[in-house]
């Protein structure tokens, strides 16, 4: 299988997500982000893309103006557009909103900012996956995929951590939820599932107890799955 064979999932939802009505901007995201978390290689083009980026600092950046300027490096691009519909899937940025505040270009044309986003972000962002992927796919079939969940579960907790004071946590809970999340990532990244599973358990006592983060332990409990 080819490299084009294998992201014909991706490119499609890419496609569309482009070719899609405005209302279903919400569905399309969801489908897109689950589509990359089943997918051990597109994972693993994102966790090295999120790898020391510092999102929040780069967000603040790029609206300067009340212009949005994507990122013109290939892999900072993927960590900064997947950061936003990170954010637009959990919630903590409103969709609607912000491409009307961000991609409304003064014209009259219906639907104007689903299409400006679509054209300026997402086809961007699915060029950006693409390349990666070309240089990235030697290494195919390598002991790097043979953790599937593992590799997962790690690229999700860097964007829990990288977005933790979205969740408007107390000190004492923030703190709490970091060192789980930490625990966490250092189990996956020794294959220790005996941990993993039962830091798991405590995650999900956690966000029982702290609503606001269930939505991430949801994300979590997702990496389980085929």
């Amino acid at each position: 299988m080819n490299n084009i064979q294998e992201l014909i999932p991706f490119n499609t939802a890419c496609d569309e997500f482009i070719a899609g009505r405005y209302i279903l901007a919400g569905v399309k995201i969801n489908s897109l982000m689950q589509l990359i978390a089943r997918d051990e290689k597109l994972t693993d083009i994102v966790s090295t893309a999120l790898k020391g980026y510092d999102f929040n600092s780069a967000f603040e950046k790029s609206l300067e103006n009340d212009t949005l300027t994507l990122p013109t490096n290939d892999m900072e691009l993927i960590a900064y557009v997947f950061n936003l519909l990170y954010r637009f899937d959990n919630k903590i940025l409103n969709f609607y909103d912000f491409i009307t505040k961000y991609f409304d270009y003064g014209t009259d044309i219906a639907g104007k900012e689903f299409y400006n986003f679509s054209n300026s972000v997402i086809i961007p962002f699915k060029e950006a996956v693409n390349k990666a992927y070309s240089k990235r796919h030697i290494i195919v079939d390598t002991n790097e995929y043979q953790n599937n969940y593992y590799n997962k579960i790690k690229a999700q907790i860097k964007l829990i951590i990288s977005n933790v004071d979205a969740y408007k946590l107390k000190m004492n809970e923030k703190e709490e939820f970091t060192l789980l999340l930490n625990a966490l990532f250092t189990a996956s990244d020794k294959n220790d599932k005996k941990m993993v599973y039962a830091l798991m358990v405590g995650l999900d006592y956690f966000s029982k107890e702290n609503r606001r983060t269930r939505p991430a332990f949801l994300a979590l409990e997702d990496c389980f799955k085929e």
